[in-house]
């Protein structure tokens, strides 16, 4: 994972719990938050899950097929 997308994932995670504790305690009424504020709190959560999953999927599969491309060169070719 780069520095930035690390960055954005947390940056992404903290502005989704700041939403909404801020919604939660602030807005009134006390204690309800509204479905705008769930619906933007939810986008930047799943935001933050692709850019922590998505390089984390590319990374083992890239991993996988630069194995398989390793035991496939050190293999000899007997044809």
């Amino acid at each position: 994972m780069t520095r930035l997308q690390g960055i954005m994932a947390v940056a992404s995670f903290v502005a989704g719990v700041a939403i909404a504790c801020l919604c939660l305690f602030l807005v009134p009424p006390p204690g309800e938050i509204s479905n705008s504020a769930i619906s933007i709190v939810s986008e930047l959560l799943v935001l933050a899950g692709a850019i922590l999953g998505v390089k984390t999927s590319y990374d083992a599969k890239f991993i996988k097929i630069e194995s398989d491309l390793r035991k496939k060169a050190d293999k000899p070719d007997f044809d």
